[in-house]
């Protein structure tokens, strides 16, 4: 099962997230128009927190885009921005 992040539009949105093993990232590329240009990398025990501002509605992937880990292409998810 994929990860999903569902919130209404407008919505401030805070993302905490960490790593144990090696540095993974939370990454939302500014591509086919998604609007959102996110990327916040976690080093192994250093959780990261960041918040942004849900302005854009649609279903936007998020993923890790480091490449240290053949594993890191599979962790992913969705950002789901629904209007309000």
């Amino acid at each position: 099962d994929r990860a999903v992040i569902h919130v209404a539009q407008n919505d401030l949105v805070r993302v905490n997230f960490s790593t144990e093993d090696i540095p993974h990232s939370f990454t939302i590329e500014d591509h086919d128009d998604s609007h959102y240009r996110i990327m916040r990398r976690a080093e192994a025990g250093k959780p990261v927190s960041f918040e942004f501002r849900a302005d854009v509605t649609g279903r936007f992937r998020f993923y890790c885009s480091l490449t240290t880990d053949p594993k890191c292409k599979d962790m992913s998810g969705t950002l789901i921005v629904d209007p309000k």
